[in-house]
């Protein structure tokens, strides 16, 4: 996209203030017909959510303005006792926008927040934010499922246990950490260094990261793999793979397995 690609531009449009890298300046995503399902199937690449509060769409390169292809999400408080215990704190976008590029800072990867819009005064409803796409990746779960060997699914276990412990190390806590939240490039190897997290909203880096909150992390990871009326031929020997590459030593992965045991019979499913 040339020099510019990593200078923010500013500026006010619509009653919004829009914070955007210079290469997506132009980038009309206020023009998305956001409150119209039909429209926004005809005008979209792709819906990927609708919710009360949150609706997500892919769009092409072109769309809009668009240089590359990303995923716009537009977050909307519904009542006006979130929007006023909000009015104190961020909006929903820009807590993503900031935790993407702090993350990548820190050497996690992430798909680039690259335009945020935010609704202007103090109880405004609505925020924006747009992220580049990274076509043609594979979730953690699809590469484990395509495993033709043993010696795959270990290096895929030890790349997991080991990104989440770097995740951990830089202080990050993913609210709804699991397989489907990781993602690859399929002719890439499964290899810490090749993983991308997503979905960052509802995570944080709290002042303190607690063993519950690590033993959290694993147990949702865990999970991921022993889904509920589905067999992926997970077996207690891939869990220990897992937790042995997170802590490193025979004695701390015993001491995780305690602590996923623990969170397991609290939610009444062991993993």
């Amino acid at each position: 996209m040339g020099r510019d690609t990593n200078t923010w531009v500013e500026f006010d449009q619509h009653g919004y203030h829009i914070r955007a890298l210079a290469p997506f300046k132009r980038f009309r995503g206020l023009d998305i017909p956001w409150d119209s399902v039909d429209r926004l199937e005809d005008e979209t690449e792709h819906v990927v959510k609708i919710s009360r509060s949150r609706k997500i769409v892919r769009l092409a390169a072109g769309q809009y303005g668009l240089p590359v292809q990303v995923y716009v999400k537009r977050y909307y408080l519904r009542t006006w006792l979130r929007v006023l215990l909000r009015t104190a704190r961020k909006s929903r976008a820009r807590e993503e926008f900031d935790l993407g590029w702090r993350l990548m800072k820190k050497g996690i990867k992430t798909p680039r927040p690259v335009w945020l819009a935010e609704a202007q005064g103090a109880t405004a409803a609505y925020s924006l934010l747009a992220t580049e796409a990274m076509p043609g990746v594979e979730s953690a779960v699809d590469r484990w499922l395509r495993c033709e060997t043993e010696e795959q699914r270990r290096e895929l276990l030890v790349a997991l246990g080991q990104f989440t412990a770097r995740l951990h190390d830089v202080g990050f806590y993913h609210d709804d950490y699991k397989a489907d939240h990781l993602l690859l490039f399929p002719d890439r190897p499964s290899l810490p260094r090749e993983l991308y997290l997503i979905d960052l909203l509802g995570g944080a880096f709290p002042a303190v990261l607690t063993p519950y909150r690590r033993a959290k992390n694993l147990y949702q990871m865990l999970r991921s793999f022993v889904p509920k009326r589905k067999h992926y031929g997970f077996t207690d020997d891939h869990r220990g793979i897992f937790l042995m590459a997170y802590a490193g030593s025979a004695i701390d992965a015993l001491t995780w397995s305690h602590w996923v045991a623990r969170l397991g019979r609290l939610k009444g499913r062991m993993v």
